[in-house]
């Protein structure tokens, strides 16, 4: 079967460390929902009351503090009506990875962790759905191209915000980003293309990594280094977009690659890094740079 590919030892418990994930993903619902709540959305096609997204929130919260008591079970099966209202009502303008951790939301409310069956195919579930979405992140950004030359990055570096020119601006030279820098935004504009060999190596390693990755996910013997190395490389490619809110929950998916029940483990780092990004979006604890150049986390 396709799902004994990534098939643990007989014998291995991993119940205690599902519980976790699914804590954890609740816990990242909730406080991206409390970030919605803070700062509200200010556009005509978005469809989310203050008071809705107020009440969504709490009862997410609530889930979330369910979710450590014996009724833990209840918790992600409770939150999915409100999870389907909240993405009814910010549609146009969530990001990708909410998707992702609705999905895996489905996939805690749907099996128990505590039966071994159904926390197989949970447990197996879920790996799926990282290698899929890390293969598939470095294919998409194969198929369109902007890569090959670093036409994506060096339009980044030279027209997105400063903190895509401290992650990458490094590798190009001043003359070089002089001129990207006169291109402009109009159409016609371009081609953003650079003579920097460093940086279209980096560009093209970005996604032959990933894709890369994510096969050797698949295998016994080179899991757990991949799952190591491939959560440091999300890290340092979100430092400059400061997707910290994807990181986190692609990191807790990860982290199910390695044996030793590395969620559970690390549940009040997790615990601690959500709190502080909330902080920081609020404004009450240092860290500008973990916030978006939107304003957002």
């Amino acid at each position: 079967m396709v799902l004994d590919l990534l098939a643990d030892p007989q014998g291995t418990s991993f119940a205690r460390n599902l519980r976790a994930v699914r804590f954890l993903l609740l816990l990242h619902v909730s406080v991206q929902t409390w970030a919605y709540v803070i700062v509200p959305f200010e556009s005509p096609h978005v469809a989310l009351p203050r008071v809705g997204s107020f009440v969504v929130a709490i009862v997410l919260t609530a889930c979330c503090a369910l979710a450590l008591t014996r009724y833990a079970r209840l918790a992600p099966i409770l939150a999915l009506p409100v999870l389907v209202l909240r993405l009814y009502w910010t549609l146009l303008w969530i990001p990708n990875h909410t998707f992702l951790v609705f999905v895996c939301v489905v996939l805690v409310a749907l099996l128990d962790t505590d039966r071994e069956d159904e926390g197989v195919l949970l447990l197996q579930s879920l790996r799926w759905i990282t290698i899929v979405v890390l293969f598939y992140t470095g294919l998409q950004k194969a198929l369109h191209g902007f890569w090959f030359r670093g036409e994506f990055l060096a339009w980044m570096v030279s027209h997105g915000t400063d903190d895509w020119r401290w992650v990458f601006g490094w590798l190009v030279p001043a003359d070089e980003m002089t001129r990207l820098r006169s291109l402009g935004y109009d159409p016609g504009s371009g081609p953003y293309r650079i003579a920097s060999v460093p940086f279209i190596v980096l560009s093209n390693l970005t996604y032959l990594a990933e894709m890369g990755l994510a096969v050797l996910l698949l295998l016994r013997r080179t899991r757990t280094a991949a799952a190591v190395i491939t959560i440091v490389l999300v890290l340092l490619i979100q430092l400059a977009p400061r997707e910290f809110m994807f990181f986190l929950p692609f990191s807790n998916l990860l982290l199910l690659f390695i044996p030793g029940n590395q969620n559970r483990r690390l549940t009040p780092l997790f615990v601690f890094l959500y709190l502080y990004l909330l902080g920081a979006f609020v404004g009450i604890v240092p860290g500008e740079f973990l916030v978006k150049a939107s304003g957002r986390i």
